[in-house]
């Protein structure tokens, strides 16, 4: 069932004009009066772009990493699990801590949400169809009114986006005026392709990134340990593969698994001075200006 936030908001990505029902087939179809484009809506999601299932799958065939997290966002408690044991430490804010704010009546945005729930009444928007997504769309062109948003929400996406300047504008433009952005990006991390991977930024970084919102909290999202098990279990992968891709990889998920129980150290030093010049990640909470 299509979220009914979602559709009171939901305008052409294009020209930002309102939607119409098509006279055709109502319950399939959304079409812009404007610019003529058609949005169809299926399996309870609206596709706002062309499916991008063929493309991702094709980059997921040639990278073992990349296939294995397509094999495990099938089953999301279990992604889950994989993701929060092996991945990085999250001992920062998170947006569900923040979403605590903001009132179940208010219209919440998650970009580039993958298979993640991180409230039920939160609007899902990726570029693939992931289980859970409500929207697919590139997050560079939202589909939503300007100055229609409450929340939006950005966790660990924004760095795999050739675009990211173009992504703060367009949460600028349909945020609310005094509207909350919670983001969160990587600073000491090893490459990552979710397709690809583009940019890092220190603390400073971010907060330049974002300077058109006013600043509420920028902290550690992830600790400096995961920022050394990244690089080291990197660095051991490649020594022992001897120029073999694959066998780098193999190794790679197995350094990243026997070592994932060190970030636990992470709860004991991320709050140390100096901590951030190697953190992992930070998070950044501000405002839309009013």
């Amino acid at each position: 069932m299509i979220k009914e936030k979602l559709l009171e908001n939901i305008v052409c990505p294009r020209c930002h004009h309102h939607l119409t029902s098509s006279s055709i087939n109502e319950k399939y179809k959304l079409i812009c009066p404007i610019c003529k484009e058609v949005y169809l809506i299926a399996h309870n999601r609206i596709y706002m772009i062309k499916n991008q299932r063929k493309g991702f799958d094709e980059f997921s065939r040639d990278n073992i990493i990349s296939k294995l997290k397509m094999f495990f966002k099938r089953y999301p408690k279990i992604f889950n699990l994989v993701y929060y044991f092996f991945g990085a430490s999250f001992v920062g804010k998170s947006a569900k801590t923040v979403l605590k704010k903001i009132g179940y009546d208010k219209l919440v945005i998650n970009l580039g949400s993958s298979i993640k729930v991180i409230r039920k009444d939160v609007i899902n928007i990726d570029f693939y169809p992931f289980e859970n997504v409500d929207v697919v769309a590139d997050i560079c062109r939202l589909p939503f009114r300007d100055n229609s948003v409450d929340m939006v929400i950005n966790e660990f996406v924004i760095e795999h986006t050739k675009h990211p300047d173009e992504i703060v504008s367009e949460i600028y433009r349909v945020l609310r005026p005094n509207g909350l952005i919670y983001i969160a990006a990587p600073f000491v991390a090893s490459f990552h392709s979710s397709p690809n991977d583009y940019y890092r930024w220190s603390k400073e970084g971010l907060k330049e990134l974002l300077k058109d919102f006013k600043e509420e909290e920028i902290r550690i999202r992830c600790g400096p340990t995961s920022a050394l098990l990244s690089v080291t279990n990197e660095w051991l992968a490649i020594l022992f593969s001897f120029g073999s891709k694959k066998l780098q990889q193999i190794l790679l998920v197995f350094f990243m698994i026997i070592t994932s129980p060190l970030k636990i150290i992470d709860y004991l030093i991320y709050r140390l001075p100096n901590a951030e010049n190697i953190a992992y990640g930070f998070y950044y909470i501000g405002r839309k200006k009013e």
